[in-house]
């Protein structure tokens, strides 16, 4: 029997769709909503797309999670979601942040906490100049108790959070599933979660 990758992500969301590409198909994806966590779940992920207010109605689901040890990772905006369902202040405005349709990626420097899971998982530490496009972020005056900042963009926006003393609660401003356009190793954060997922 598969394992079961419980997701919140945005209505309309086919995750179904790119699960080829992202590595789901060893898993079995089941979306849940602020019902209640599945008891047979593996995992939670949590999508960007929601809302940034959508966090207080997962809540419960993020709890539950916690409680059963099982691995929680928020992707883009989800990483705000998360923040705000355990407590943290919901995202604010960072217009530096936000990159231009028609010219090049817009590039951040950011730095990467030595000894963190984030830095870690990826493989390497200090500043890095990250590829970012989010017109939201989380201060680190704005972060949920317990949470500790893995990646920091130089002008203090967090751009990854870790929760220590759990075995994997990981939020991050990129898009770690389909990390294409981020510097090497930055994908190894959505390996890391399907490994503790699947069990492998």
């Amino acid at each position: 029997m598969k394992p079961v990758l419980a997701v919140v992500a945005p209505e309309g969301f086919a995750l179904d769709s790119v699960s080829g590409d992202v590595g789901v198909d060893g898993v079995s994806v089941r979306c849940v909503d602020a019902g209640g966590f599945p008891n047979d779940a593996a995992g939670l992920l949590i999508i960007g797309g929601c809302g940034a207010t959508a966090g207080r109605d997962v809540s419960e689901l993020v709890k539950d999670a916690l409680d059963m040890g099982v691995p929680v990772l928020g992707v883009n905006s989800g990483m705000h979601i998360l923040n705000v369902a355990l407590g943290g202040d919901g995202p604010k405005e960072a217009p530096t942040h936000v990159g231009s349709e028609d010219g090049p990626v817009k590039r951040m420097s950011t730095f990467l906490a030595p000894g963190a899971k984030v830095s870690s998982t990826i493989g390497g530490s200090g500043w890095l100049g990250v590829p970012c496009d989010h017109e939201m972020g989380i201060s680190q005056a704005g972060l949920a108790p317990g949470l500790m900042v893995s990646a920091l963009a130089e002008d203090r926006v967090v751009e990854a959070f870790e929760m220590p003393g759990h075995r994997w609660v990981i939020g991050v401003q990129w898009d770690a599933i389909g990390a294409n356009r981020l510097p090497r190793g930055f994908d190894a954060i959505w390996l890391a979660f399907m490994e503790r997922v699947t069990g492998s």
